[in-house]
């Protein structure tokens, strides 16, 4: 009988050990599907990044070349009028010389062109500052520690990163309230609202195509105790059956290679470590 129970317990030891090695394995699996997922999400919006900063850096670069070109000409039109102004001729003699060099020169024109390029090497900068200023906001993915943290800028965030998806074609909406800063995983719910999002376009695109009417309307809010985050869009909607398995790991409506089936999954665990809920709310063809 003794016999017996020992190998028994040596039996039961055994198993633990494969299930305790079995559990390794699945978190260690988990682990590389979710860096998996990241990495996808970032892939696909590498090509879109460079576009967005490519837009501005394009505008600025292009009017480096006539900038150049009026400022030398408005250096010469100085030394001009400097000749001019030190010479001996009378004083009306003087005026009439410049009035004729400057309408010769169109200066109102140049002077007005100066300030347009100016203007748009100004906004190309200003752009390229906000798309920085974005990228270093949303890619705080793999910070572990809880940060206080205002949800509208993550939002405004993912925007910035994924404004080249929209194709000018589909609006978004902001309808932002006053949010307090939470504790949070920010770079972790940033990951969250892209996929979201992600979906949102996916859906708005297939529903509209290369056609305009499209819109994502994100809306947050607060009470005392909880804040509040609604992302709708007018796309192609979910069935009851599909919003049944949203959630589940490997679960995608896309279409093959188009997605890894993780996103939303991830979505829902992170917001369950928030101690948050995901709510989904949807009518097929709406």
């Amino acid at each position: 009988m003794e016999l017996k129970v020992n190998e028994r317990t040596v039996e039961l030891s055994e198993s633990n050990q494969e299930l305790n090695k079995t559990l390794d394995d699945l978190k260690q699996a988990q682990g590389q599907l979710v860096e998996a997922e990241k990495m996808a999400s970032l892939g696909q919006l590498t090509a879109g990044i460079a576009h967005e900063i490519n837009n501005p850096i394009n505008f600025v670069t292009s009017n480096i070349t006539p900038l150049n070109r009026d400022i030398k000409l408005v250096l010469e039109a100085l030394s001009v009028i400097e000749d001019v102004g030190l010479s001996d001729a009378p004083q009306a003699d003087k005026q009439k010389k410049i009035k004729e060099y400057k309408d010769e020169l169109d200066f109102d024109y140049l002077t007005m062109e100066i300030k347009h390029l100016i203007k748009g090497i100004n906004e190309g900068a200003n752009r390229t500052a906000e798309i920085v200023k974005g990228l270093k906001i949303f890619s705080r993915l793999d910070e572990d520690d809880l940060k206080m943290a205002d949800l509208n800028e993550g939002l405004e965030s993912t925007l910035v990163i994924i404004n080249n998806q929209l194709q000018n074609k589909i609006k978004v909406i902001k309808q932002y309230g006053d949010l307090p800063v939470v504790e949070c995983y920010p770079g972790k719910l940033n990951q969250v609202f892209l996929n979201i999002i992600s979906n949102a376009i996916y859906a708005v695109q297939k529903k509209f195509g290369e056609n305009t009417g499209g819109e994502i309307i994100i809306n947050t809010s607060h009470d005392e105790n909880n804040v509040y985050i609604k992302i709708k869009d007018n796309g192609t909607g979910m069935d009851t059956q599909t919003q049944k398995k949203v959630f589940e790991p490997f679960f995608t409506t896309k279409d093959v290679g188009e997605g890894t089936g993780l996103g939303m999954s991830i979505a829902y665990n992170t917001i369950k470590k928030h101690n948050g809920q995901i709510i989904i709310n949807s009518i097929l063809a709406q």
